[in-house]
């Protein structure tokens, strides 16, 4: 599967490894959800919050990602 990502700017770290962060500690995070759909749901949650501040990011995305994780699982 390859994530499709929007090219937004982040000081100092990469948007990837943003999500491929996410994507990591969520697996761990949520056991019983298949990876595939962690992978998703962190993806689509970066697609939302297209337009939120570069700086932001990373927290927005491990807040929102959690939730939608919760409700899937």
């Amino acid at each position: 599967m390859t994530l499709q990502l929007s090219r937004a700017p982040f000081p100092d770290v990469p948007e990837t490894t943003i999500v491929v962060q996410a994507v990591e500690r969520l697996a761990s995070e949520f056991p019983t959800c298949h990876r595939t759909l962690v992978t998703t749901t962190v993806a689509q949650c970066r697609r939302d919050l297209d337009g939120s501040p570069p700086g932001a990011m990373p927290e927005l995305l491990e807040r929102l990602a959690p939730q939608r994780l919760r409700q899937e699982c």
